[in-house]
């Protein structure tokens, strides 16, 4: 028997909706219950947005379509952990200020970890406050040093 740990993460949308559309194991992780995602109005309207713009470009591809797509972000939103909107007046952080609404909700929720693919603004802090920032390969990385599982 093994104790698997229950990590609350910030995902960006650039990489919280392909892992919707095509199941990957960051959305897979949140439907075990393995990750909790951190989020705020601003990020889940983002997603929804993100969700209809590449609809078309997923309808080719084997997965999700846009409404099951829909429903899954439902889902990963009502047992996550919503954080209030970035105030006006946090700090400039990145050159994107739509990125420094992650930055906002890692801390104001408590994440253990970003998880982004944005190389141009995010990756480059390589931690804020404490938190690392990585790609889906350097998260799962992390987790395994951060909370290894106990075999029994």
């Amino acid at each position: 028997m093994s104790e698997k740990p229950i990590v609350p993460v910030v995902i960006d949308t650039n990489v919280l909706i392909p892992s919707i559309y095509s199941y990957t194991n960051i959305a897979r992780f949140v439907y075990e219950g393995l990750l909790v995602l951190i989020w705020s109005n601003f990020t889940y309207r983002e997603a929804s947005e993100i969700i209809d713009r590449l609809a078309g470009y997923y309808m080719k591809k084997p997965g999700f379509r846009a409404e099951e797509a829909k429903v899954f972000l439902d889902y990963m939103v009502s047992v996550g952990r919503k954080v209030s909107d970035m105030p006006e007046d946090w700090p400039c952080v990145t050159k994107d200020r739509d990125d420094d609404n992650f930055l906002w909700a890692a801390i104001a929720g408590n994440a253990e970890y970003i998880i982004t693919e944005d190389g141009s603004h995010m990756l480059a802090l390589k931690e804020f406050r404490g938190i690392p920032i990585g790609t889906p390969k350097e998260f799962f990385r992390w987790v395994k040093q951060a909370h290894p599982m106990s075999k029994e």
